[in-house]
């Protein structure tokens, strides 16, 4: 048998280059994936240092093709951030559950006595690896023009026609009690009685306000709890009280210090939180029925970033508010319809601890399962009852042996004096005794056991000679006086000695049964304690598993109300509410839901020690917080393996193209120069075949996305505007009109003051721009989510597909042609390896096509509203100055005026400007497509020259041919790089990756994230949890991916 020479050796090498790569690749497990994106990503900088260090050595040698290639791909391998949306009412437990889920007892603020979360909040992964810095935190404030603008609000909010402040700030939940608190939160300093003379330039100059705004503060800290008390200093809204002077009792003013919560567009965290650690962002939105709505504009531009949607509600009150139907409202819904985001939500029960045994019985039908444990309890209960029933006894006849020694200490003193007086030689009588003493109509109530001790122990209760008289119907009977002898009185004090002694010893006994029986109930406690216990997690679980099914039906049923009210809307004559418009039995089986309580969590860590401890719980998974720690990290998979393959798939395409540069292309076939350049014709024809399909399948693709734009949505604009124009009149005059849901007097003002959109403390959240556009949103919803979820997906997919099938039958004829001629026949293998590489490339690309389109949709769908506001602009103004009697009258009319003479220019304007946007988005996606068609068809191109070209082989200078050795030498030894990761060994991908987001927390401007030292972290996560989550994400992640593909 031949031996394998070293040359055909490497030649082997090179032949699978992309073996262990393609079988990562084809992996599901993103750990993996970024495993080898890493590695790929050390390689490329391998590659890169080469061509740097010939290009610098050698100067004529052109490396800049090469160094831009590689240049353009790195930054395919950085994570992409997951953000998630936290939404809740106040008091919902929502920066508790935050906490518990970073594993952190505070970080986000929380606080039992009123609502905190007064920002928005971004958490995210800390990449930064210094000691000091391991917590940290950036704080933007607003700019001065915008607080500027929110401060003359405000004070209109709260002042009088005089300039003094209205009496309706005393009511601290009314619109001018919020304007106010807000207002004296960053001036506290400002006395009520001098409003009249302050303007709002001489607050803007104020220094402990102009200091921070348009600035962003930073915060680097090691320990956490120093973090915490650094942040509360910015983000909490406090409320003023009083302190008490350690020295003295009277109460100490403490002075006024300015809050920044009013004045702070957004506070960013970066924490090295294991569940953070793979690209999920948390952001802590204000609550959503709150007074307060700072930073309206921050949110909604987290909510169109949203990946995951978290809502979280208490426990006790999710099912029975149906808070997973009603709790985002209408709009809410409707737009999480427009952007496709009802598979994002997740809800959260919160407080699941908070749990009443008797109540959660009788609702849910738990006698069964409770019977046996409460008559353990109650024979437990029992059995308590009867030690306390002895220990009374015991301490009842203690107390009479001890009452009876203290008489017979008396006694033995008396008799110890008789002594003394007879050895003084003086005669001496007994005591007295008393026969009988007591009341004629009364009884002795003692117990029987106590009056048979008390009698064996009284004797001869007088030690003197005075008289005993009668009184209150008291009858006493006296004995005879006897002298005593000396033997009398010593046999005497021996017997009431002994007695003594006997009581003690009895009484000693009596308390050494109580010692006994003490432990007893302890141990009794400890055991109904685990009884109850075991009660309150038998009902917690029953709850949780009631709480899911009801809230996952009720989330079922708020999206077909919202997909039926829309489609009869839509088209009433063809409205059939039997037809379902999707799967609702899925929607309800698909909404993750998670029943947690971080109280009892944080105990079971070790944290917040000077809480009670929490029952109903036997181990932290009970809690679910680590199971929604898991789904967090399951959140970022399907982008992470989307990344990972993207940029593999990038990488292998560029490994192939290095191997053909790089082999020795010296003609195989002694050709005449006419059978060459026939054949180089052909491969031309062949690749301008292909560039006419390629632009033949853009151009298709792009006019079936305008036609169904066109179809679904532009052509029922004129429709629309005519059903807003005509609702317009009567939609402006309900504003006024309480029976008709409309504001009082304040309420309305305040609206009309913030250009439409308040959210009031006495009416909710109302949006004058949103009720004016409604009748288009409405009719809209189902038509925009059919072509945006739906019918441009399924377009850009057949594209994808044409572009892989022209690919295809280019390659085919090619094939054949090589076959038949022989020329370049030993390079076909090497350019058939490329063709499940432009497939993977084609899958990826298509993924992130309709990602683009979805993302601009999300875009275009919110403009509808900014031109009705900027419409409504002078009316709002004109409203907001009115004042006087029959101020709120003149608004009315005013308003109603306005509308009435603008309906018809700002609804065409509205739908004006989204045709804008839709036209845009197809020439955006048009320009995308045409660029990666033409980026497919150069590298096909150059590829196949190369490879099948039959071109002379030109004489390569030494610098060429020693830059080309070097990278063969690379090349050589890439596969075996990959065979450890493609076999689940993730140790030797752990070198840290150039990333253009190290020092910046975390995150760059582009919104990605690094994963390199995020997954040094990772490991910290326990093993079973991290066995868990892969077992627990894989069939999600299928499903993900076959969704994008």
């Amino acid at each position: 048998m031949r031996e394998t020479t070293l040359d055909e050796g490497n030649e082997q090498d090179l032949a699978h280059l992309d073996r262990n790569i393609r079988r990562i690749i084809e992996l599901q497990d993103p750990a993996i994936l970024e495993a080898g994106a890493a590695r790929a990503m050390q390689i490329l900088e391998s590659f890169k240092h080469t061509f740097i260090n010939c290009a610098t050595s050698r100067p004529n040698v052109e490396v800049t093709p090469w160094t831009e290639t590689i240049a353009t791909l790195i930054p395919q391998a950085q994570r992409k951030r997951t953000v998630i949306g936290v939404v809740g009412n106040t008091g919902a437990g929502k920066s508790s559950v935050i906490n518990a889920m970073l594993n952190e007892e505070r970080l986000v603020p929380t606080n039992c006595m009123r609502a905190c979360t007064a920002v928005v909040t971004e958490i995210s992964w800390n990449n930064s690896d210094e000691a000091s810095s391991k917590y940290r935190a950036e704080i933007e404030f607003i700019s001065p023009e915008d607080w500027e603008k929110e401060l003359s609000v405000l004070m209109q909010e709260f002042s009088s026609e005089n300039g003094t402040l209205s009496h309706e700030v005393q009511d601290p939940n009314s619109d001018a009690g919020v304007a106010w608190a807000k207002f004296h939160a960053v001036y506290p300093s400002v006395r009520k009685d001098a409003l009249h003379e302050t303007t709002i330039p001489d607050l803007m100059l104020d220094n402990s306000v102009r200091s921070v705004l348009g600035t962003t503060k930073q915060i680097h800290m090691s320990h956490p709890g120093s973090f915490y008390i650094e942040l509360q200093k910015y983000v909490d809204s406090k409320e003023k009280v009083s302190k008490k002077d350690k020295s003295k009792s009277r109460t100490k003013a403490s002075s006024p210090k300015t809050e920044y919560w009013p004045l702070i567009k957004v506070v960013k965290i970066y924490t090295k939180s294991s569940a953070l650690s793979t690209g999920a962002v948390i952001v802590d939105l204000p609550g959503v029925h709150d007074s307060n709505a700072a930073r309206a504009a921050v949110a909604e531009g987290y909510m169109k970033q949203c990946t995951g949607l978290w809502i979280v509600a208490p426990i006790n009150r999710a099912v029975d508010d149906k808070a997973a139907k009603t709790l985002l409202g209408d709009s809410f819904k409707r737009q999480l319809k427009y952007d496709g985001g009802f598979s994002s939500v997740t809800f959260i029960c919160s407080k699941t601890d908070d749990i009443s045994i008797t109540e959660a019985i009788d609702s849910l039908e738990l006698d069964g399962e409770i019977a046996e444990l409460e008559q353990q309890s109650g024979s437990y209960d029992e059995q308590i009852e009867q030690i306390h029933r002895r220990i009374k006894e015991l301490e009842e006849s203690q107390q009479v042996y001890k009452l009876a020694m203290e008489s017979l200490a008396e006694k033995i003193e008396t008799w110890e004096t008789l002594h003394e007086r007879l050895q003084d030689g003086e005669p001496v009588y007994a005591p007295i005794t008393p026969l009988k003493k007591r009341k004629n109509t009364s009884s002795d109530k003692r117990p029987l056991k106590r009056q048979e001790l008390q009698q064996n122990f009284d004797g001869e209760v007088s030690d003197s000679d005075d008289e005993v008289s009668d009184s209150d119907g008291e009858v006493q009977f006296q004995g005879e006086r006897l002298v005593l002898s000396e033997l009398d009185v010593r046999n005497k004090l021996k017997e009431l000695r002994e007695a003594k002694r006997n009581a003690r010893q009895e009484s000693t006994k009596m308390q050494s049964a109580i010692d006994d029986l003490g432990p007893q109930i302890g141990t009794l406690q400890t055991e109904k304690g685990k009884i109850r216990a075991e009660m309150s997690r038998i009902c917690i679980a029953g709850r949780n598993l009631y709480s899911k099914s009801a809230i996952r039906q009720d989330f079922a049923a708020g999206i077909r109300e919202i997909d039926q009210e829309n489609a009869a809307e839509a088209d009433e004559d063809s409205f059939d509410p039997d037809e379902e418009m999707r799967d609702y039995e899925q929607v309800a089986k698909s909404l993750p839901v998670f029943c947690v309580s971080s109280r009892a969590y944080q105990k079971m860590c070790g944290r917040m020690q000077k809480d009670d401890n929490v029952h109903g719980f036997t181990s932290v998974e009970e809690t679910e917080i680590p199971q929604l720690q898991i789904h967090c990290q399951k959140l970022t998979e399907a982008g992470r393996i989307q990344t990972s393959r993207t940029f593999l798939t990038g990488f292998l395409q560029l490994l192939i193209t290095f191997r053909l540069w790089t082999s020795e292309n010296s003609p195989d076939l002694k050709l005449t120069e006419k059978d060459k350049q026939q054949h180089l014709k052909f491969l031309e024809r062949r690749m301008e075949e292909l560039k006419t399909g390629f632009d033949d399948s853009v151009h298709n693709c792009v006019k079936q996305v305008k036609s169904e734009v066109r179809l679904q949505i532009s052509d029922r604009f004129p429709e629309l505007v005519n059903d807003a124009i005509e609702a317009a009149p009567a939609t402006a005059g309900a504003w006024g009109q309480k029976d008709q849901g409309g504001l009082m007097w304040a309420s309305y003002k305040a609206v009309v003051r913030r250009a439409g959109v308040f959210h009031s403390t006495a009416a909710g959240k109302r949006d004058f721009n949103s009720d004016l556009v409604e009748p288009i949103m409405k009719r809209l919803a189902t038509g925009w989510e059919r072509t945006f979820q739906r019918r441009l997906p399924e377009t850009l997919n057949n594209h994808i597909d044409d572009l892989d099938k022209l690919l295809g039958k280019a390659h085919k004829a090619i094939e054949a042609r090589v076959r038949s001629t022989g020329i370049g026949l030993a390079n076909l293998s090497v350019l058939r390896t490329r063709l499940p590489n432009y497939k993977d490339g084609f899958k990826a690309y298509g993924v992130d096509l309709v990602n683009e389109m979805k993302e601009i949709q999300r875009e275009a769908n919110r403009d509808f509203t900014p031109c009705i506001v900027d419409m409504m602009r002078d009316a709002y103004n004109i409203c907001a100055a009115q004042n006087g009697p029959g101020s709120f009258k003149r608004m009315k009319e005013h308003m109603i005026s306005h509308v009435v003479d603008a309906r018809h220019t700002m609804f065409r304007k509205a739908v004006q400007k989204v045709e804008e946007d839709l036209e845009a988005m197809s020439k955006t996606l048009q320009k995308r497509m045409e660029a990666k068609a033409s980026e497919i068809f150069r590298n096909m191109n150059r590829d196949y020259t190369c490879a099948l070209g039959n071109q002379p082989t030109r004489v390569l200078s030494n610098e060429e041919r020693e830059m080309k050795s070097a990278t063969r030498q690379i090349l050589r030894g890439i596969d075996a790089q990959f065979e450890p990761i493609a076999n689940g060994d993730l140790s030797s991908s752990k070198e840290p990756v150039h990333n253009s987001t190290e020092g910046h927390g975390g995150t760059d401007d582009s919104g990605q994230v690094s994963f390199e030292q995020a997954d040094k972290e990772t490991n910290n996560v326990p093993r079973v949890l991290r066995e868990k989550s892969r077992s627990f994400n894989q069939a999600y992640v299928e499903d993900s991916m076959d969704d994008d593909e």
